[in-house]
């Protein structure tokens, strides 16, 4: 005799959604592995793109340098920090922009990618050299900023500054930019800055040696002034006392300058 033992309503209820949630499970794990392996064979094609001849950089023929003056195509090319062959794709912009600027006397540098053909332009603004100056007894420029700059960065036929500086302790000048904004609109030539005292800066111009004391912007202007109206008491000085010029000026209070001559040699 076979028992037969009725199924509950909560029962068949209970299997039916089991059978439905083992069913939802597989179609969630085929779901996954599709999934993986598409984005598995989509990161492989990319890969497999970016190494195909046509997305490389393979030589610095594919690099175009715009905004040089004075330094070389090949000069800024060899400062670039690319290896090759490389992807196009690999190309950080903005890593190559930040590594020029640190090593090569340019500022503003904007880097650029074209996809195909492969090729960077990269456009530069170079620092201009205003000033020479030493530091750590090596030759080089300084800029409009202050930026030292030695002189093996650029070529050997660049024209050299008029203007040479003497900076404290191989350290920029403070006020630098100020500085030479009023040097290079003075009336009197000034061809060297030394100030390497900062209690006294002194300048070599056309009327000798000039003795500022510190420099402040608001008064060096009253100074450059007063130092121009006395461009002729150096002939006067001359002829009335047969010197050979001024020893130096000290025009540290413009109002009352001292000068020194140089008074020919008693016989």
């Amino acid at each position: 005799m076979t028992l037969e033992f009725p199924i509950s309503t909560g029962e068949s209820d209970y299997i039916a959604r089991r059978r439905q949630l083992r069913q939802q499970r597989r179609v969630r794990i085929w779901q996954r592995i599709w999934q993986l392996t598409f984005i598995t064979g989509i990161t492989g094609g990319m890969l497999w793109i970016a190494m195909l001849p046509d997305w490389q950089l393979r030589s610095a023929s594919q690099i175009e340098i715009e905004g040089n003056n004075l330094l070389s195509k090949e000069t800024i090319k060899k400062a670039l920090p690319i290896q090759y062959p490389q992807s196009i794709f690999q190309i950080q912009p903005q890593a190559i922009a930040t590594q020029l600027e640190a090593s090569a006397p340019v500022y503003k540098v904007i880097v650029s990618r074209t996809i195909f053909p492969s090729k960077l332009t990269i456009q530069v603004q170079e620092r201009l050299p205003i000033a020479n100056s030493t530091r750590n007894n090596q030759a080089g420029f300084l800029d409009a900023e202050g930026i030292w700059m030695s002189i093996k960065a650029y070529p050997t036929n660049i024209t050299k500054p008029n203007l040479v500086v003497l900076e404290p302790n191989n350290r920029a000048i403070a006020q630098w930019s100020t500085l030479y904004r009023q040097v290079s609109q003075s009336q009197v030539k000034i061809l060297q800055v030394d100030a390497r005292d900062e209690s006294n800066l002194i300048l070599t111009t056309e009327l000798g040696l000039v003795y500022f004391g510190v420099y402040k912007p608001s008064l060096f202007g009253t100074q450059l002034e007063t130092l121009d109206k006395m461009r002729t008491l150096n002939e006067k000085f001359n002829e009335k006392f047969k010197s050979k010029g001024f020893k130096h000026i000290d025009i540290s209070q413009p109002s009352n300058p001292i000068l020194e001559i140089n008074l020919p040699l008693q016989r």
